[in-house]
């Protein structure tokens, strides 16, 4: 009897292929090992089993090379979950294993030269070939990649096919397993240093060399093994003086495997009494008549949302159970931490995409093996996939960002989504956790869905903040402004500089302004790759595309007539921080956007800066409205907030809502009252009137309405098929034929169209939409759609055009 194994290559392929393997290996093999299989002519990569049985395939089953791992690298239910989102969001296994796991635990081939035999004396080589020729004589063989870095040639892969031709050289295709675990030595005395009579002897015998005496005394007085580099800056003898008596043999090294995360060894801090509010609400969350274990807690802008969640936490952890805090952004994940780690610091780890390959792989093992250092895990999106084993309870704190949904690359899935499914194949509890839950939450709440807790009163009983809505027209006519600021919103920064207190303002644009513009002969600077124009950046003079990285220079003159300075227009984060500067050269003034925020720690670092009052005005983006806590803040300033109403986007008044609401609600969490000015150019904007009165519901009411009559979620499903190719004649026919196919089963199909940016890193792109009743089942239609897309792809004139499928778009 054969036997077989089907495995999930990390590749974006619809389907699993079956390899041979022996009786034994189908004995020892189980689902979620890595295994390596031959794929294609040469190339080899480590996929991962998926499940063994005898059934012969339809094509000849090649043996597999060799098995990677003595156990699964993913939990049981993991592959479960890992179906769900191939099948829900139509992508195919090999790209959910991608996107899942670490990327030093996707090994795959890589070529390696050999060498095979000296050149004969007569064998003229180009002397390129000649000098990698060289080089692997010396070496005996050498990874492409490493010929690559030799900088030899331009063509490495030329010079290795002119000494293959001549059998000097052979190719092997090679699999290495790339993490390491991380490695410190330590020293200690050696053992034969034991006794006191040769202690006694060798201090003697060290006399005439007082460094080295002074080393072993200082080791002798510190009795535990430590790092060499430890032991140096404490002891204060020199490195050469340990390494001499290392050499010697009175100091001893080990090497010991640690951590590359810091765990928290000091004891935990007891957790804070709830408020009655607060306790009411932990009360409904832990309410047993509700089966589905499915809450929505609405809760106001500072009213101890976070308080709530930790008591439920320490429950969870009681039980000995593992806890899953997503948060939408690596921002907030840095104070979320702060906040967590005084309560549960031994038994939380933190994993998102500033971690190291290495430190993520730490991570990923901790919780698969249900370590107890692991058991709390804070993170940002992909943290929902991790091989939890025993999960009690799923916190999405911010349930309603857009940041939860994963944009560019397959699956396209939403964190949020994938986490109530996760919760329910665990049989845990999921509190989805917003001051302005999204519209579709607040829908499946009302209709059972989800239980809704309320939390609508602030922390301690701290009032909202007073919002003002400031008319930029009657100021402009009135000549009340100065740059982008009016005399209202300059007086009250005053004010709260006057009294110590610390002011954010918020300008959903980073950049210092979005384009350029020549007053002369109107030319705008224009990206050659996407259509979109240039954003200039102050700091370094330079005209930046956002979409693809595009730069160059900024010039003095325009590039098309030669007139002088061309006027900046619009508005940024870096010039709203230079004028704010400018009018208050006092104040000390931080901005806090993606071009600030690189680095693993660069959100952390100026987080602190700003709680420790380093900073008294804090100027940004999005990334300051993400549930972020300032208790010195006083003052919000919304510079202008017309962009976020205005945008092509039947979600762009909930989401301007949202995020107007969110930001305003940084001021006053404390005993100081907040107070937030918006600058508008539309005071009598309708969203803008529900914010200022904190009418959710309202807001909620009028977008359910007009998505009833027009057709949008909650009230259907969507999916959006996206069409790129560089020739747009190309893109525009594939588009026309998929609209129509679509057309011929799907009644409700929108498209095809050009997005607000029809070219983006010089490919021209199409939407389509296709609206599904969201009461019934999406299968069939996704079963009807997977078979349009196979025709599609199997027309010649098409395979060119990529097509991607986004399943419930943002």
């Amino acid at each position: 009897m054969q036997h077989f194994v089907n495995v999930i290559l990390p590749l974006p392929i619809p389907k699993l292929f079956t390899y041979s393997i022996t009786p034994e290996e189908y004995n020892f093999i189980k689902v979620g090992m890595r295994i390596v299989v031959p794929f294609g002519k040469t190339k080899k990569y480590a996929a991962l089993s998926h499940q063994t049985h005898t059934v012969q395939p339809a094509y000849e089953a090649k043996p597999i090379d060799y098995i990677i791992d003595e156990s699964p690298v993913i939990s049981p239910v993991q592959m479960e979950l890992w179906e769900w989102i191939s099948s829900y969001y139509m992508s195919p296994m090999g790209s959910v294993l991608r996107a899942a796991l670490p990327s030093i635990l996707l090994l795959e081939s890589e070529t390696e030269l050999h060498f095979n035999q000296q050149a004969n004396s007569n064998l003229q080589l180009s002397p390129p070939a000649a000098k990698l020729l060289k080089a692997l004589q010396k070496f005996g063989k050498m990874a492409l990649s490493d010929v690559i870095k030799l900088d030899i040639s331009k063509r490495p892969y030329k010079l290795a096919q002119e000494l293959m031709n001549h059998e000097l050289i052979q190719l092997r295709e090679e699999v290495y397993t790339r993490f390491k675990p991380k490695e410190e030595t330590r020293i200690s005395l050696d053992s034969s240093l034991s006794d006191d009579v040769t202690l006694k002897q060798v201090l003697q015998d060290l006399d005439n060399y007082p460094k080295q005496k002074q080393a072993l005394l200082q080791l002798v007085q510190h009795k535990k093994p430590i790092t060499k580099s430890q032991f140096v800056a404490l002891s204060g003898v020199s490195k050469s003086s340990v390494d001499t008596l290392l050499k010697k043999g009175i100091f001893a090294a080990k090497s010991f495997v640690v951590d590359r995360l810091v765990v928290k060894t000091e004891p935990e801090t007891p957790l804070r009494t709830l408020t009655e509010p607060q306790k009411q609400a932990f009360q409904q969350l832990q309410n047993p008549l509700f089966k589905e274990n499915r809450f929505l807690l609405h809760g106001v802008t500072s009213s101890g949302k976070t308080e709530v969640y930790m008591h439920l936490i320490q429950d969870v952890l009681n039980e000995g159970k593992q806890v899953l805090f997503l948060v939408p952004e690596i921002a907030l994940t840095t104070q979320i931490i702060q906040r967590l780690y005084v309560h549960f610091g031994t038994q939380m780890a933190v994993y998102h995409s500033r971690y190291t390959p290495n430190e993520r792989v730490e991570v990923w093992n901790k919780v698969l093996h249900q370590k107890s250092s692991a058991r709390l895990v804070v993170g940002a999106r992909s943290a929902v996939l991790l091989p939890f084993s025993d999960l009690g309870l799923i916190v999405v704190d911010e349930s309603h960002e857009v940041a939860y949904k994963q944009f560019e690359s397959n699956p396209r899935y939403h964190a949020r989504d994938v986490a109530v499914v996760l919760a329910k194949i665990h049989d845990a509890k999921i509190v989805l956790g917003s001051a302005s839950p999204t519209i579709e939450s607040s829908f499946n709440s009302s209709i059972g869905k989800y239980e809704r807790v309320v939390m609508d009163q602030r922390f301690r009983g701290f009032s909202m903040p007073k919002i003002e809505l400031i008319d930029l027209q009657v100021a402009q006519k009135k000549k009340q402004m100065k740059g982008h600021f009016s005399d209202t919103l300059l007086h009250s920064i005053s004010s709260a500089l006057d009294a110590n207190e610390q002011i954010i303002l918020f300008q959903n644009r980073r950049g210092f302004s979005p384009f350029v513009n020549c007053t002369a002969c109107a030319h705008v600077p224009q990206c050659p790759n996407c259509d979109v124009s240039l954003t200039f950046h102050k700091h370094n003079q330079k005209l930046k595309c956002h979409y693809c990285g595009y730069h160059i220079l900024s010039h003095s003159h325009c590039v098309a007539c030669g007139t002088a300075h061309p006027r900046t227009m619009g508005l940024g984060t870096q010039q709203v921080e230079d004028e704010i500067q400018k009018l208050f050269p006092d104040a000390r003034v931080g901005r806090m956007d993606s071009d600030t925020t690189r680095g693993k720690h660069g959100h952390r670092k100026l987080i602190d800066r700003f709680q420790q009052h380093e900073l008294d005005i804090l100027v940004g983006t999005q990334m300051l409205t993400k549930g972020l806590d300032f208790g010195g803040v006083t003052l919000v300033g919304v510079v202008l907030a017309d962009g976020l109403l205005n945008f092509p986007d039947f979600r762009a008044h909930e989401r301007a809502f949202q995020m107007l609401l969110q930001v305003a609600g940084r001021a006053g969490r404390t005993d100081n009252h907040g107070k937030v000015l918006v600058q508008t150019y539309d005071t009598s904007h309708r969203v803008l009137k529900q914010l200022q009165s904190y009418d959710y519901n309202g807001m909620m009411n009028v977008q359910l309405q007009q998505r009833k009559q027009f057709e949008y979620p909650p009230f259907v499903r969507l999916i959006r098929c996206e069409l790129k190719h560089r020739n747009f004649s190309v893109v525009q026919e594939a588009a026309n034929w998929i609209g129509q196919a679509l057309s011929n089963h799907f009644p409700n199909v929108l498209g095809p169209q050009s997005p607000a940016v029809g070219r983006v890193r010089n490919h021209f792109l199409m939407h389509l939409m296709i609206k599904l009743p969201a009461d019934k089942s999406s299968s069939l239609a996704k079963e009807q759609l997977a078979r349009i897309v196979k025709r599609f792809e199997q027309i010649p004139s098409y395979r060119s055009v990529k097509l991607g499928i986004d399943v419930d778009p943002t």
